[in-house]
């Protein structure tokens, strides 16, 4: 990879420039970041990660991807090396068997949890205390064949819900089912083992996002929490965690945070692409 001919992007000025929404409730923090850069990412962004995460930034085909693979990891590091008070080259990582990463034993009694996930030019990360946590986002998009895809992955009663909409309307209706069951899924750490059907999730838009069925074999209802934001214009993301305290999510004040945060930073492409 080519990183020393674009001017450095992580540079503090423009780190400011990129981070574009932070919120929290006594159990999750949520913070976002923009992706989009000049042509190539720098040095100094590059030497921020480990030479495992430069292996796989390598092994993508596209430059947009390897891109948007490095600033997502480099923003982590960021973000970690703040809350935890060490140089974001130093932060070290392991995975469960997963494939689900969390800080490495080198850094206890580091309490911290995390977890992240990036749509096109927008990333997000959530943090927690000692609790699992889940995170997904994906760009609002035309889903063709959102029904078929809803078959082959959802529960009886979200393919019912779905179904049961005009065909303009499954595309959202099915993105906001995705990432909700991704970041619960996220948040148990099992990866492919645990079958999107074997819970279901709320769809509608006037009914408030929660988990409504687990399998007894995936967990406890009532020790998990699910909300639903926007964090960015034509953005959608779910964060899932299992609840310690006093759950005081208040979707309305961290969406007024957020508008503020949109207004001044501007907007990605919203072109609906398949």
């Amino acid at each position: 990879m080519n990183a020393r001919r674009a001017p450095d992007c992580f540079a503090d000025h423009d780190w400011d420039s990129r981070v574009f929404a932070v919120f929290e409730t006594p159990d999750v923090e949520i913070v976002g970041i923009r992706l989009d850069s000049p042509a190539d990412v720098s040095a100094a962004v590059w030497q921020l990660l480990s030479k495992d995460e430069q292996r796989r930034a390598e092994r993508f085909r596209y430059p947009q991807h390897r891109q948007q693979y490095v600033l997502t990891r480099a923003g982590l590091r960021r973000l970690l090396a703040e809350r935890l008070h060490l140089p974001a080259r130093a932060i070290e990582f392991v995975e469960n068997s997963y494939g689900k990463p969390r800080l490495s034993p080198a850094h206890a009694p580091a309490t911290l949890e995390f977890n992240l996930s990036h749509s096109e030019n927008v990333a997000v990360y959530a943090f927690t205390r000692r609790h699992a946590v889940g995170i997904d986002i994906e760009r609002i998009r035309q889903i063709p064949d959102a029904g078929d895809l809803a078959e082959r992955f959802f529960s009886p009663s979200e393919i019912e819900s779905i179904r049961s909409l005009p065909i303009e309307q499954r595309s959202l209706a099915f993105l906001t089912c995705w990432t909700r069951k991704e970041a619960f899924i996220k948040a148990l750490g099992l990866g492919l083992s645990c079958p999107l059907d074997a819970f279901d999730v709320t769809i509608e838009p006037h009914i408030p996002a929660r988990i409504t069925r687990i399998e007894e074999r995936v967990g406890e209802l009532a020790h998990w929490r699910l909300h639903a934001f926007t964090p960015y214009p034509h953005y959608m993301a779910a964060v899932a965690y299992r609840a310690g305290g006093d759950d005081a999510w208040q979707p309305s004040q961290a969406g007024t945070q957020l508008r503020t945060a949109h207004h001044e930073q501007g907007a990605p492409d919203s072109a609906l692409v398949h």
